[in-house]
Parts: C-alpha cells; structure tokens; sequence
C-alpha cells in the first residue's frame, strides 16, 4: 500500500470516529433535551443503534472508539451521580459493564458481516469480470492478438488503476501496457531491471508492493513467460493470478503473439 493511499485511509477512518462521535453527542443532547419524553434508556438504545451503524459505515476500530464514546456518554449523564464518572451504586457498575459488553460484541458482530457482505460482492463482481475476460481471450483472433491488447482489454474490464506486461529479453525487461507510459510504468521497469541476473526467479516480485503494484508470473506452458504487474485497490490478488492464468493459456495454444516482437 503506497504512503498516499494509508494517509487516504487514515483519513477517513478519522472523518468516521468524528462523524459516528458527533453523534453520540447529538443523541445526549436530544434525549436531555427532552428528559420528559425519554429515560436512561432510551438514550443506551439510541446509542447502540449509533454503534451499530458505525460498524456498518466504518470497521471494527471506528465502532469500538465509538462504543467507548458512548459508554462515557452513558456513564457521565445518566449514571448518578449525573456530572461525573464516579459510580456508587454497584447495579450502576452492571449497568455500565453490560452496556459497554454489548456495544463492542454488536460492533464486532456488525462489522464482520459488512466485511464478509463487501468480499462477497467483490468475488461476484470479480467472477462476472473474468468470465467477460476469458470470453474475450477466446474469441480474439490469434493473428491479431498482442500483448498489448490484452493488458488494454484487461484494464479496460477490471478497471484497473495500472496493468502491464513484462517479458524478459535481450539484457533487458520490455513492459507492454495499453495505456500511455507514466511515472508508474517508469518506476516499475526499473524495478524489474535489478532482476536481470534470474529473470525466471519471480518470487522476490511475487510479494512486492511498490506502488501498490502487484506481480504476477505468467507461464506459457510449463516454462515462465513474463510478469503481469496489475495496480488495483479491489481486486483480490488471486484474481489477478486467474487473469494471468488465462494470458499464458492462451500464449501456449497460438504459440506466439503477432505484430510485437517477444524474446
């Protein structure tokens, strides 16, 4: 993950704590604010539905920060003696326990659910994507097909940020890639010329993420062909190894790509 994307996350993780704690405060104030019509409560179910949504909103952290914003709410206002956060009554301790208990299990419970709902609508939309994909890979003639059209067509149908190509030859690494030549496409060419010396021996690339790019081996047949390197914030990894997949099944029914020279 590059340094631009963390501080992109940071802040809004930040907006949310903020957001779901402005809340919490504007919960106080009504149910105060109408003491006559509200108790203790019916702010502790006003609260828990607040966390709720933050875990829904946000993630784990932003729903913990929020339940324990909540709990302070809870203990300072409605708790006596009301104005502090000293407790005298042990059933008030119970109380305070209990509320806080549920918050973090709701806000656990809560957030696991959005995560697992947004990875399964990631793997369908990703699954519809490859199918489009492969379609395309069959139906496109052998003779016109190059390396360049596919990275073209793979951006274009995974909406990729960034999606190249790398084949090893000649001393050198040539990227092939669909889109205009960026700072990106210079900063990763650079990094695949330190692996002139093994250009067969991927691994180091496997795991690498600079720039947010991630490698991929691409093999024609049983021998290793090229490097597909793919920069995208959704797509999961494995995808990515499907997508490179099919590329070095197609490569070893036509033999070879026209109209680009491959080493």
């Amino acid at each position: 993950m590059t340094v631009a994307i963390r501080h992109r996350s940071v802040f809004i993780r930040t907006g949310k704590i903020l957001a779901f704690s402005a809340a919490i405060l504007i919960a106080t104030k009504l149910t105060l604010e109408f003491a006559a019509l509200t108790s203790a409560s019916t702010a502790a179910f006003s609260f828990l539905i607040i966390v709720l949504l933050s875990a829904f909103f946000g993630d784990l952290l932003v729903a913990i920060i929020t339940s324990f914003m909540a709990t302070l709410c809870f203990d300072y206002f409605y708790l006596p003696p009301v104005g502090t956060f000293h407790i005298d009554a042990f059933q008030d301790w119970v109380s305070l326990a209990a509320f806080l208990v549920s918050s973090v299990i709701i806000s656990h419970l809560t957030a696991s659910a959005s995560e697992n709902s947004k990875k399964a609508s990631v793997l369908d939309q990703s699954l519809a994507q490859l199918r489009v994909f492969g379609e395309w890979l069959l139906s496109a003639p052998n003779y016109q097909l190059t390396l360049s059209d596919m990275v073209k067509e793979a951006q274009r149908i995974f909406s990729l940020e960034y999606c190249s190509i790398h084949v090893y030859g000649e001393g050198k690494w040539q990227y092939f890639t669909g889109t205009s030549p960026s700072d990106i496409s210079q900063e990763i060419e650079n990094k695949l010329k330190f692996m002139q010396d093994h250009p067969t021996d991927l691994t180091e690339l496997a795991n690498e993420n600079m720039l947010g790019v991630r490698y991929v081996q691409i093999n024609k047949g049983a021998t290793p062909f090229a490097v597909l390197a793919v920069r995208s914030s959704i797509l999961p990894t494995h995808a990515i190894g499907t997508i490179a997949y099919m590329i070095g099944v197609k490569l070893g029914r036509i033999g070879e790509v026209t109209k680009e020279a491959i080493p």
